[in-house]
C-alpha cells in the first residue's frame, strides 16, 4: 500500500488515463478525489473507487479554488496532485479556430498553472507534497494538425521544470510523465474520425505497439510515491 492514507487529486480523471491513475492509486491505498469538466462522470469513477468526484473547470480559476476548498473540508490536506486534464483536438493550423486554441491552451496550460498553484500553496505550507504533470512526447516530437495540443504540452514541461527547482527545497517534489500514444478513448475517437493513422503512429514507436493506461499509471505512481 504506497499510498496508504494519502489524499490525492487527479484531474480529468473519469477516464483514460486519469481514471487508470485514480484507479492505481486507489489500490495502493489513496483517497482518490476526481476533479473533472463531467461532474457526473467524476462521481461515478470516484465511487467505484471509494473516493469523491467534483466537477471542476481547470482552466477556470475560481473552479479550481471551488474544489481544492472542498477537498480540504472534507479532508484537511491534499499529499498528491496529478494535472491530467487534456483534449485532443485537431485540425490544419490555418484554420484553427480561437475557440479550438483557447480550449486546449486553458485546460492543458493554464489549468497545470492554476491546479499547481492553488494547490500547491497549500503543500508549502505543509511542507510537503508531490505534483505529477502529464505531458506528452508532443512535447518534442511534432505531428501535424497539433499546434494547440504540442504547444500546450511542451509548456507542461517547462512548467514542471520551473516548479521543481523553485519548490524542490521546500518539500514539493514536481516531476512529469509524457506518455506515447495511448489506447484510451481519445484516442480511438481519432482513429474513429481518420486523424490517427494507426500505422504511421505504431511505426514511429520502438515496440510497434500503443500504450495502455494502466503502464502509465504506474509510472506516476511511482513519481507520486515516497519510492
Amino acid at each position: 500500500m504506497k499510498l496508504a492514507d494519502r489524499i490525492a487529486i487527479v484531474t480529468g480523471g473519469a477516464r483514460g488515463i486519469g481514471e487508470a491513475i485514480a484507479t492505481r492509486f486507489a489500490a495502493e491505498g489513496a483517497t482518490t478525489v476526481i476533479l473533472d469538466l463531467d461532474g457526473a462522470a467524476a462521481a461515478e469513477t470516484a465511487a467505484r473507487l471509494g473516493g469523491t468526484g467534483h466537477a471542476c473547470d481547470v482552466s477556470v480559476r475560481a473552479s479550481v479554488e471551488a474544489a481544492v476548498a472542498e477537498v480540504l473540508a472534507a479532508h484537511g490536506r491534499i499529499d498528491i496532485l496529478v494535472n491530467n486534464a487534456g483534449l485532443g483536438l485537431a485540425g490544419p493550423s490555418e484554420t484553427f479556430s480561437d475557440e479550438e486554441w483557447d480550449a486546449s491552451i486553458g485546460i492543458m496550460q493554464t489549468g497545470v498553472f492554476y491546479c499547481s498553484q492553488i494547490v500547491g500553496r497549500h503543500m508549502l505550507e505543509r511542507g510537503r507534497g508531490a505534483i505529477v504533470n502529464i505531458s506528452s512526447i508532443n512535447a518534442w516530437e511534432a505531428f501535424p494538425m497539433r499546434l494547440a495540443y504540442c504547444a500546450a504540452k511542451a509548456a507542461v514541461v517547462a512548467m514542471t521544470e520551473v516548479l521543481a527547482i523553485e519548490w524542490a527545497g521546500r518539500g514539493i517534489r514536481v516531476n512529469s510523465v509524457a506518455p506515447g500514444v495511448t489506447r484510451t478513448a481519445l484516442v480511438q475517437k481519432g482513429i474513429d474520425d481518420g486523424v490517427i493513422d494507426v500505422v504511421a503512429y505504431q511505426a514511429k514507436t520502438p515496440m510497434h505497439r500503443f500504450g495502455e493506461p494502466d503502464e502509465i499509471a504506474r509510472a506516476v505512481l511511482y513519481l507520486a510515491c515516497d519510492e
